[in-house]
């Protein structure tokens, strides 16, 4: 009698911490900010000027650097202020590759 008794209490007590864990409040997780793209800024010569959500740096492109604008080759005199750039830098402050996108609004 007891140890059915002892049974059937822990199983109510198994059951109640389960249930009790099903009904917990739940938060939401928080999101993110967006991050910002890297924007190009200014455009003088063959320097660009990138801008992201923390600084801005100047980058030189040279005659070597590969450029695509909006998935098609081109050059430093396609390259806008406002297009979402990704480079690929050879050191600090020199692309080796530009590839860059218009903006969709």
């Amino acid at each position: 009698m007891k140890s059915s008794l002892l049974r059937f209490l822990l199983c109510a007590l198994l059951i109640c911490t389960v249930a009790a864990s099903g009904f917990a409040r739940t938060t939401k997780k928080s999101t993110p900010a967006p991050a910002h793209e890297p924007t190009i800024t200014n455009v003088s010569g063959n320097t660009i000027t990138v801008t992201d959500d923390k600084s801005a740096r100047a980058i030189n492109v040279s005659p070597l650097t590969e450029v695509i604008v909006n998935g098609q080759k081109g050059t430093v005199a396609d390259l806008k202020p406002g297009m979402t750039v990704a480079l690929t830098l050879s050191s600090p402050t020199q692309a080796s590759r530009i590839v860059a996108n218009t903006k969709v609004k």
